[in-house]
């Protein structure tokens, strides 16, 4: 009797060290599709770059992947990233355009539903239609080429005047293209006396302003100070700045070029290729500083101007340079 049932308890002692080991048999994981990335932003820190980011809400993704579009054209992959990745910087932008960016998560289910949408322009128009890229300077947004516009934001017209007399006289905003020449205005864009840059009216597109003295302050201490900044400042070559063009390396992509001046008290014109010179947009003690370049200099110069008809260049700088 002791021994059948000491054979029983051995059977059913097997039976359940059999079926504990079938509870311990591992589990086959499944696979779902990946959460979709979400809060895509975008900053164009220059026109030939645009700086994405976004959060990453999925545990699964093997990685992501970008797409972009311009106008009516099809969504197209041009990047796909690793996991866990969240920030991308798109530097293949060709042409000054309008871009929309979309991002999805995959794995070896498939792809996600895409994140949002975002549209993102690579340029500043103003009030006239006239285009301009820009280029991210410390972090400082800045045109790259100087001011066309001849109509003041809210749209009363900027007179054109191009008498000299009726030039040095004027108390009121006006412009002219250098030597009175529209060619020249294609290069160098337009000369404005001061009552132009500080008229309320506005003369700087939407979003954009004409510098500050401290502003300027600043992208000169970012270069490296007043005795080198000019030279990263200046467009290269001597096609448009008279020889030597020292020390001009335009690093900084500010691409300054030598729009030279109107002067105020007879209306004549100073010449092109020596001198580039830039308005500030506050006056103060009857006066308004200026910035220059030389091109015989590296260095970046402020001036002081209480002959407000005098006609210089203008820049434009983004209000909020993280803001699209």
């Amino acid at each position: 009797m002791r021994i059948i049932f000491f054979l029983s308890f051995l059977i059913l002692l097997n039976g359940c060290v059999k079926s504990n080991s079938d509870l311990t048999t591992p589990l086959t994981q499944v696979v779902t599709i990946p959460n979709a990335p979400i809060n895509l932003k975008g900053v164009v820190s220059k026109s030939t770059q645009i700086d994405l980011t976004w959060i990453d809400s999925s545990k699964n993704e093997e990685g992501f992947k970008i797409e972009r579009k311009s106008g009516n054209d099809e969504y197209k992959l041009i990047a796909t990233l690793n996991h866990n990745i969240t920030t991308y910087s798109d530097k293949s932008i060709a042409e000054p355009k309008n871009y929309m960016y979309r991002i999805f998560s995959y794995n070896q289910k498939g792809n996600s539903t895409h994140s949002n949408e975002i549209n993102l322009a690579t340029f500043v128009t103003d009030i006239d239609g006239n285009k301009y890229t820009f280029v991210q300077i410390g972090q400082q947004l800045w045109m790259d080429k100087n001011l066309e516009v001849e109509t003041y934001r809210n749209g009363d017209v900027i007179p054109q005047v191009t008498d000299a007399k009726e030039w040095a006289a004027l108390k009121t905003g006006a412009w002219c293209y250098h030597s009175n020449n529209k060619a020249n205005g294609v290069i160098y864009g337009k000369l404005y006396n001061w009552y132009a840059v500080n008229d309320p009216r506005g003369l700087a597109p939407k979003g954009w302003h004409i510098p500050s003295k401290e502003e300027w302050t600043t992208i000169t201490t970012f270069l490296g100070g007043i005795g080198v900044a000019g030279g990263k400042m200046k467009a290269t070559g001597l096609s448009l700045w008279n020889s030597p063009n020292f020390g001009a390396t335009n690093e900084s992509g500010f691409s300054g070029l030598p729009g030279n001046t109107r002067y105020n008290n007879i209306g004549t014109f100073g010449d092109l290729g020596s001198f580039g010179i830039w308005w500030t947009a506050i006056g103060e003690n009857g006066g308004a500083w200026h910035y220059y370049l030389n091109n015989t200099t590296e260095i970046f110069y402020r001036g002081w101007e209480t002959n407000l008809e005098s006609g210089y260049s203008v820049r434009c700088i983004k209000d909020n340079p993280t803001e699209n």
